[in-house]
């Protein structure tokens, strides 16, 4: 792995730690109801836990990149393939065009699902 790989994966993993979970929930209940001095040592030990866990998650998933090496590879071309497919279906898909046409007005329940499933 090159060093400009490991850097970029380090700052996007820094950024998905440091978005508020279960951690920060668990923490913000500390402070409420110990108060803020009483949590360093809950905050230091979340953030050892942290660093542990992800690195133990990060050093298996390079072992399994690298031993499913070759079906990765041939997963992105799968998916190059699929891709280039979805491409030539949707130049060749015939083109309506519909006069006066206005979309649907969705309801608050559909789309509080389509919220859900993102």
């Amino acid at each position: 792995m090159h060093l400009t790989s490991l850097l970029i994966f380090a700052a996007a993993l820094f950024v998905a730690a440091g978005s508020p979970g279960p951690s920060i929930a668990a923490l913000v209940a500390r402070v409420i109801a110990k108060g803020f001095r009483d949590v360093f040592p809950f905050l230091l030990a979340m953030w050892i836990g942290e660093a542990i866990w992800l690195s133990l998650a990060v050093f298996g998933l390079a072992v399994v990149a690298q031993t499913f090496h070759f079906a990765f590879v041939v997963l992105k071309w799968v998916g190059v393939a699929y891709l280039a497919y979805l491409a030539w279906k949707m130049w060749k898909a015939p083109v309506e065009a519909r006069e006066g046409e206005m979309p649907r007005e969705e309801s608050a329940v559909k789309l509080f699902f389509a919220g859900m499933a993102v």
